[in-house]
């Protein structure tokens, strides 16, 4: 099939014709369905860029009545098929592209953040071959078969504003839906008055003249490359010259957005490993779920996490601006169980639409109705673009909708535990005052009642005995008070755990730790405690800051006269330039010093990264 046939079927199938056909003076270029010959039938003069005609379009409708926008359709298809035929009249060959790659793979820092840079990799390539000012990528998601702007669009830097360009083809009065749908570009030097440009776009992204070129890769078409704003009129040449470089473009984009994907994915999973980590470590349930909403929120893009529970206030963590009505409409449907996604793709320019998605936390094990699970909350996500959730992005809430009755649980566990420690303890003070005071006030009773009585034979003897019963009794009620007072130390497991999550919050890094038995680190001394727990977090922040996309590990041994700590990371950048005298380092040697410690810093046997070790004697 003809590029030119290409276009014609879309503009039959959008105008709701029966038949069309695009005639030269000479000949029937194409004709599709049934061929229009009546007087009734429309006929639309076409032209070439230039402005002199071309030829003819030829439209047959069914008797029925015209459809919506049926004249502002006709008009804008009449010139995508005229640039289409202005090619097909010349049959130029694309032009050559200009050699170089065009996503730059030279720093794996920066690969994951491609999708958001390769609009301006683009515009550099591209803007000297045409004279194009600004370009605007839209990708095609074909999970949620919508096309969506890449971030700077059109040289903006308002992501808002870029979101408010996504929705399903289904619009051909836009010129993306049109080039995408038919494959064949469009050119418009006229863009403020082309009925086949979207006037509110144009308006607002000051695009005065438009090229727009499909990106196909392999035979996959994975968007469409939008040109605008070059100084004198685009021409069919530069048509040439953008589809010669599209191939190369497609495949740069595509692998632009997988590895946005990967990148987005592994940090998903990290959102989830320190939530089960920080469960792991019986923190309260708030501890342990407000930051990872927050951190959800930032790699979903969801302005708001909500967590709603069937019958108290709902757990509300926002991200950007408010939407008041939006989020009232999130938690009732949270507190209705709604367990579906919904959402709204943008309406105009600027709207970015929005996405809700509703996945219920449930309570595994047997009810009282006989049902499994009990459905006790709604974690409910808002995304103010109109994006909808990925299966990924779906999964991964589902499953820390998991965590979140895990945490409910553990939480309830802990109290219970807490409560019953409460119980045996007041049981136990209950038994030693009974057993210890009350025994000592009862025979002070006694020598007080032989007294008055007086049945005592030496009243001053028998005084003295009584004062000293009620001194031995307040020194024992005064121990039970000291000992409810005091407050449990804070064992050096739990610290380094702490340090650990501290860091990884920070820097959105995992780190895996590797430490004894708390019964081995119990009786560690205070100062080499206070060093190992420093070594900790300045070795893991170290490698967090400077090597790199790497893995960090925590290791803390101890043998029988010693106890070792090491922070080792496999970054490519060395850390033993970064962490060199001045920058912590210094501080470091000193607190191990002052332990009694020896440290060293050093690279693993591998050749990668950097290893901080202390050796404490114990």
């Amino acid at each position: 099939m003809s590029a030119l046939d290409e276009v014609a079927r879309v503009a039959r199938d959008a105008l709701g014709a029966t038949g069309l056909a695009v005639t030269t003076p000479t000949a029937v270029v194409t004709s599709v369905g049934t061929p229009p010959d009546h007087e009734e039938d429309r006929a639309v003069p076409l032209h070439d860029p230039g402005g002199q005609p071309i030829g003819t379009l030829r439209v047959a409708w069914p008797p029925e009545a015209p459809g919506r926008n049926r004249e502002s359709l006709l008009a804008a298809f009449a010139r995508h098929l005229a640039l289409a035929l202005s090619r097909h009249t010349l049959d130029a060959p694309a032009a050559a592209a200009p050699e170089g790659d065009v996503l730059t793979l030279d720093d794996p820092a920066r690969l994951p953040d491609a999708i958001r840079e390769i609009t301006g990799q683009v515009t550099a390539i591209v803007g000297p071959l045409t004279g194009a000012r600004a370009v605007g990528i839209t990708a095609w998601d074909p999970e949620r078969r919508i096309l969506r702007a890449l971030p700077g669009a059109f040289g903006s830097d308002d992501d808002t504003l870029a979101a408010s360009v996504t929705g399903p083809v289904t619009n051909m009065l836009s010129a993306g839906s049109r080039v995408f749908a038919s494959g064949q570009p469009y050119l418009s030097n006229d863009a403020g008055a082309d009925p086949g440009v979207l006037q509110p776009y144009a308006e607002v992204f000051r695009i005065g003249r438009l090229l727009s070129v499909p990106l196909e890769n392999q035979g996959r078409r994975v968007g469409v490359l939008h040109l605008a704003n070059k100084p004198t009129d685009f021409t069919l040449d530069d048509v040439g010259a953008v589809e010669g470089l599209a191939p190369r473009l497609a495949a740069a984009v595509e692998l632009a957005g997988a590895l946005g994907r990967m990148a987005a994915a592994q940090r998903l999973e990290g959102v989830l490993t320190a939530t089960a980590t920080a469960v792991a470590t019986g923190g309260s349930a708030e501890e342990c779920l407000l930051p990872s909403f927050d951190r959800l929120a930032e790699e979903t893009g969801a302005s708001v996490v909500a967590l709603v529970p069937s019958g108290s206030a709902p757990w509300i963590r926002r991200a950007g601006a408010s939407r008041p009505d939006l989020e009232r409409r999130l938690v009732r449907d949270a507190r209705a169980l709604v367990a579906t996604s919904s959402g709204a793709y943008p309406r105009h320019v600027g709207d970015p639409g929005w996405a809700a998605l509703h996945v219920p936390v449930d309570f595994r094990g047997e009810r009282s109705d006989g049902a499994g699970a009990a459905h006790t909350a709604t974690l409910s996500l808002l995304r103010r673009t109109g994006q909808p959730f990925t299966a990924a992005e779906e999964d991964v809430v589902r499953r820390l909708a998991g965590l979140v009755a895990l945490a409910w649980t553990s939480e309830r566990y802990q109290r219970q535990l807490a409560e019953i420690a409460r119980l045996r303890e007041q049981e136990r003070i209950a038994d030693g005052l009974h057993d210890r005071v009350a025994q000592i006030l009862f025979a002070a009773r006694l020598g007080i009642d032989t007294v008055v009585d007086g049945e005592a034979d030496d009243v001053t003897r028998c005084l003295v005995e009584v004062r000293e019963l009620l001194v031995h009794g307040d020194v024992i009620v005064r121990e039970v008070i000291h000992r409810l007072e005091a407050a449990p130390e804070v064992g050096l497991t739990r610290r380094l755990r702490r340090e650990v999550e501290s860091v990884e919050d920070e820097f959105g890094v995992t780190v895996r730790v590797e430490l004894p038995d708390d019964d081995h680190l119990a009786q560690v001394p205070r100062t080499v405690a206070d060093a190992v727990v420093k070594i900790a977090r300045e070795g893991t922040v170290n490698a967090a800051k400077h090597a790199g996309p790497c893995r960090i590990r925590l290791d803390v041994t101890v043998a029988e006269t010693e106890l070792v700590v090491e922070v080792t990371d496999d970054g490519f950048d060395s850390g033993v330039e970064a962490a060199r005298p001045g920058t912590g380092l210094t501080s470091l040697r000193r607190v191990v010093d002052a332990a009694g410690g020896t440290l060293t810093l050093t690279t693993p046997g591998h050749g990668f990264g950097t290893q901080v070790r202390a050796v404490f004697p114990v």
